[in-house]
């Protein structure tokens, strides 16, 4: 009981207040850097899902992504200007969808490509 104690503490304790504000307050905290020499959009990520809409598995941990914008089989380079790491993914599904869309996601990355560049929750991100 005071492993899971621990542990829940310490993940509180690692979101940043756009986290915990949820998508209704994404643009109070998360803002464009202007330091993409391509073009910046939001993004997200996620990890559930069966079938993409290429018909292929949905593998969390892969280096794949969602859009609306780029036609199905499109490779991105996606960079996090915060840090300068990227990560080239293939656009294997269609998203995102609902609030995260609504608020101005662009891009949905599979949990493992968002983890490979450091971002953690919604953040800008240079697509080229």
């Amino acid at each position: 009981m005071k492993r899971i104690a621990t542990g829940l503490l310490i993940s509180l304790t690692t979101f940043t207040t756009a986290d915990a504000a949820g998508w209704g307050s994404v643009h109070r905290y998360v803002k464009k850097t202007g330091n993409c020499a391509g073009q910046e959009v939001l993004a997200s990520h996620y990890s559930t899902g069966k079938r993409t809409a290429t018909g292929e598995r949905f593998d969390a941990n892969g280096n794949t992504a969602a859009a609306r914008t780029w036609p199905l089989g499109t490779t991105l380079t996606v960079t996090n200007p915060h840090n300068g790491r990227a990560v080239t993914v293939r656009i294997n599904d269609t998203g995102p969808y609902g609030t995260a869309y609504r608020m101005g996601a662009r891009l949905d990355l599979a949990r493992g490509a968002a983890a490979r560049i450091g971002m953690r929750g919604a953040q800008y991100v240079c697509v080229s």
